[in-house]
């Protein structure tokens, strides 16, 4: 293909694809150009929560004392079914152009040179081929009940709950309760490990392009090379540990208030959760630190081999004295270059290894932890909270 093919890439659509979302095109929950997500996250509430509340209430266990948890009261209900799980869905509009958007910048942008369109279009194909894969979304189907009947009996309830009651005999499953153990769970674990299929194309294509001859400029401003554009989108996935974090934010809740554990004891879990939700995130661009450490390494030597002659001759010139035109220094533009030229190399110098900054981490831990402080309101009452929050920011 001739380079002006490549003025508009291939565009790397990875959340515009694959057997569930062709058999939505079908019945019309997507449809080409119409914003539909919003439908979509409503509809999946729907098809889960209020199914749930109608079968608690036809069982006497949505409220009252019948059993322990209610479902009104029960805060995984909530925080699962009515905002992470439409969260899921409302993220693929919010991530999805942004990860064509990124992949076709590096044409644009020039990081990636005419030589090698062809490798990169491959790359685009062959992520896009593996994203409409049959069998990776079969698995991950199956995965999910896997993982919904694991979870279900790993915490089994020692109380009756809207979900299951406990008898002398052992634990028997309520009405809503197959619905959530045949649909609701595993259609929100479902979600979640598709989201982690995508993440995991994503690192398929960065690795291709990294391999690619990338034309990286250690000067340029984003101190990444000319490869800031990377990380600044990578930020967009802070809406899915939101999300997940705020599922979890419920199940917790429940713990806190129904069974007494005290919030201490989860201290631990919360950190490491967060700390590997912003790795898995980020690990992803990972694949260019050899090449910007190579274009680090190359920029100290050229830019410091540049410095060192221009220093010299200007020590020669303007302090001992070999200015054969006798030049004023008043108004001359060498001091200016010696600036620009210093502060070309601190560009240099700070130039990191990983296309993101610090700011879009952290942009990444507080998406991952600010559900989870809402826990601190099963604990202290909310002026008090808030008076905390005042002497904080004071």
């Amino acid at each position: 293909m001739d380079q002006y093919t490549y003025l508009t890439p291939r565009p790397l659509l990875l959340t515009e694809g694959g057997p569930l979302y062709s058999i939505e095109k079908r019945v019309g929950t997507i449809k080409a150009r119409a914003p539909v997500m919003v439908r979509r996250a409503v509809l999946a509430a729907l098809l889960t929560w209020v199914p749930l509340l109608i079968l608690s209430v036809v069982e006497g266990t949505a409220y009252g004392h019948n059993v322990r948890v209610p479902f009104l009261r029960d805060f995984s209900a909530y925080s699962r079914f009515l905002v992470a799980l439409p969260l899921l869905l409302l993220a693929e509009n919010v991530i999805g152009p942004r990860i064509a958007g990124t992949a076709e910048h590096f044409v644009r942008s020039g990081v990636v040179v005419q030589k090698d369109f062809d490798a990169f279009d491959a790359a685009v194909v062959n992520n896009l081929r593996l994203r409409d894969s049959v069998l990776a979304e079969v698995i991950t189907l199956i995965l999910s009940y896997v993982f919904t009947v694991t979870a279900f009996r790993n915490t089994a309830v020692h109380v009756s709950t809207w979900y299951a009651t406990r008898t002398s005999t052992g634990m028997s499953m309520t009405l809503p309760g197959w619905w959530l153990i045949l649909f609701c769970a595993p259609l929100m674990n479902f979600l979640l490990l598709r989201w982690l299929w995508r993440i995991f194309l994503w690192f398929r294509f960065l690795s291709a392009v990294s391999k690619l001859d990338l034309q990286l400029f250690p000067t340029h401003p984003d101190e990444s090379g000319g490869l800031g554009f990377v990380g600044e989108a990578q930020r967009f996935f802070a809406i899915l540990v939101f999300a997940y974090s705020f599922g979890a934010a419920g199940v917790v809740a429940n713990s806190l208030v129904y069974d007494r554990v005290p919030l201490q004891s989860y201290a631990p879990a919360i950190a490491i959760y967060v700390i590997c939700a912003v790795l898995v995130l980020i690990l992803p661009l990972v694949t260019f630190t050899p090449a910007l450490l190579k274009a680090k390494r190359k920029g100290l030597h050229e830019y410091g081999a540049l410095a060192t002659s221009y220093s010299g001759a200007f020590q020669n010139k303007w302090v001992l004295g070999e200015n054969p035109r006798h030049e004023e220094l008043l108004g001359t533009g060498d001091i200016q270059s010696l600036a620009d030229l210093g502060n070309s190399y601190g560009i240099i110098a700070k130039m990191s290894a990983f296309p993101i900054d610090l700011r879009s981490i952290l942009h990444l831990a507080v998406a991952a932890l600010l559900p989870l402080a809402f826990l601190l309101l099963t604990v202290m009452p909310l002026k008090d909270l808030l008076r905390l929050l005042l002497k904080v920011l004071a």
